[in-house]
């Protein structure tokens, strides 16, 4: 008896130590196999991001992105009314006293899409307040000839409710936009390729960087240009104008894909320093 208790002792400390072993290696266990589990999960989700199927549907989930932000305006001198259109001293009034005055265009291109604001002057009868237009473009591709008047402004007092007087216009097309006049009385429901015969036009701006290069010119407030090192900044300033026919326009082009670079690799060249001697 007296080697029969101390055998019985240990056996249950033994037992008790295997069992408090076997509980730890039992969580151990249970913490592997979700850790194996949640891995796989993981793994399982980033193949269906490469999905191309998968893609796509997330492409179409998610809202457009803006990818640039172009503001425009123009200013019309008394010579452009007085020489290059010969506006008559009545006309001019019936212009000053009816017709609304273009203030800036804002184009907002989104994939797919465009959002058009127009800025405008109201007319003299109505105290000259702000008016603002926002219209959504959709222009598809490989149709160069389409196009969309963003301003219009009558030159005459309309002759009957149908004709449409001449007026100047300024119209969006999928690459530029055009200032032109359209010269005659034509029916106010006159539509169709050859309505653009009956227009002159006096400006054409682009709106492609590659072609805008000859009229690049620093910040108007500034007067100083941020450049990265290979000279493609993600914002962009131009100025034209012809003082004969009596017009000038600024243009703004802010290329928000290219953004994030800049912002991460914009490099400020320091001046060159100049030696003590000079």
């Amino acid at each position: 008896m007296e080697i029969l208790w101390p055998a019985i002792g240990i056996s249950i400390i033994v037992v008790f130590v295997f069992f408090v072993l076997a509980q730890h290696w039992q969580r151990i266990l249970r913490h592997h196999s979700w850790t194996i589990r949640r891995l796989t999960a993981r793994l399982q989700e980033l193949e269906a991001v490469g999905d191309p199927e998968f893609r796509r549907r997330l492409g179409q989930a998610l809202p457009s992105p803006l990818e640039q932000v172009l503001n425009f305006s123009l200013r019309l001198d008394d010579r452009f009314w007085r020489d290059t259109i010969c506006t008559s001293a009545e006309d001019l009034a019936f212009i000053r006293a009816f017709g609304s005055f273009l203030g800036s265009v804002k184009i907002e291109r989104w994939r797919g899409r465009s959002v058009v604001t127009v800025m405008e002057v109201l007319p003299e009868a109505r105290l000259a307040g702000w008016q603002t237009r926002t219209m959504d473009v959709y222009f598809e591709d490989g149709k160069a000839g389409e196009s969309l008047t963003l301003w219009e402004l009558p030159l005459a007092t309309p002759r009957g409710t149908s004709l449409h007087p001449p007026s100047l216009e300024l119209l969006l097309r999928q690459d530029s936009l055009e200032l032109c006049r359209r010269s005659e009385f034509v029916p106010a429901n006159f539509e169709g390729t050859q309505h653009t015969d009956d227009r002159a036009v006096f400006l054409r701006v682009p709106l492609d960087p590659a072609r805008l290069a000859e009229f690049r010119i620093h910040h108007p407030s500034s007067g100083v240009e941020e450049m990265p090192a290979n000279g493609n900044s993600w914002q962009a300033f131009y100025s034209g104008g012809d003082f004969q026919v009596g017009y000038e326009w600024q243009l703004s082009i802010r290329d928000l894909e290219k953004k994030s670079d800049w912002e991460q690799w914009k490099i400020f060249e320091s001046a060159p320093l100049r030696a003590a001697s000079d």
